[in-house]
């Protein structure tokens, strides 16, 4: 693992939204779109080559690598953390982790940290539930204020990095939020979720987001997709 420096940001009160794909790849979608619409410059990068393989392409081998960028728009003083994909071992998971954590912390007093992801309630809304936990009881109020329904006392534990970097808030004292959507497919895009998510976050971050490009492409699913509730990711 490996970062990258390119751009020094110095910030106050920073928010920290950080996810990468999961169940639906709705946390991914979160983060990625975020980055592509507002206005932010690239800060810094994580290269990672942690996959049991390598590519090969006309006899020549490749290393397969992944890259993860920090995002920074200076005017919200927001930075997004986001990436293709989840790394392979759990030892990576926490090490990004703490990499994610420090380089941010950097740039300005961490305030709050966001993370989302996918869903699958036991007691479906519609598909347009949007769940959280908290790391505190300022932070549970304020999920509640917006009508974030809470998250299912079935749900013990949320694994991998989208749960981790709330661990690390809440062991720094940082505010945290885990914001999750109501999915129907674990396989597919859940462009829904994502809206779902997207909307709240403009209550919270007090910015416009046009979610149009996202809403495009939701696709209605039949009632065939309702294996595997309970779930997180």
């Amino acid at each position: 693992m490996r970062l990258e420096k390119i751009k020094n940001f110095s910030l106050k009160d920073v928010i920290l939204i950080s996810s990468l794909p999961d169940m639906g790849k709705v946390g991914g979608l979160v983060s990625e779109f975020l980055s592509k619409t507002l206005d932010t410059k690239v800060a810094a990068k994580i290269i990672l080559s942690d996959k049991p393989w390598v590519n090969q392409k006309e006899g020549l081998i490749f290393l397969p690598i992944d890259e993860y960028k920090f995002v920074v728009d200076e005017k919200n003083s927001i930075v997004i953390f986001t990436g293709d994909n989840q790394p392979q071992e759990a030892k990576t998971v926490i090490e990004m982790t703490d990499l994610v954590f420090s380089t941010v912390s950097e740039m300005g007093n961490l305030k709050m940290i966001i993370s989302t992801g996918g869903y699958f309630p036991i007691e479906p809304k519609n598909g347009n539930g949007v769940y959280g936990v908290a790391t505190n009881e300022k932070s549970l109020k304020l999920l509640n204020s917006f009508n974030v329904f809470p998250l299912g006392s079935e749900v013990s534990s949320i694994t991998w990095f989208n749960g981790l970097i709330l661990g690390k808030a809440k062991e720094n004292n940082v505010d945290g939020l885990g914001l999750f959507g109501e999915i129907e497919e674990t396989d597919l895009p859940q462009y829904s979720a994502a809206v779902n998510i997207l909307k709240i976050l403009e209550k919270i971050l007090k910015i416009k987001l046009e979610t149009k490009e996202l809403e495009e492409k939701i696709i209605p699913l039949s009632q065939e997709s309702k294996e595997q509730r309970p779930g997180i990711g």
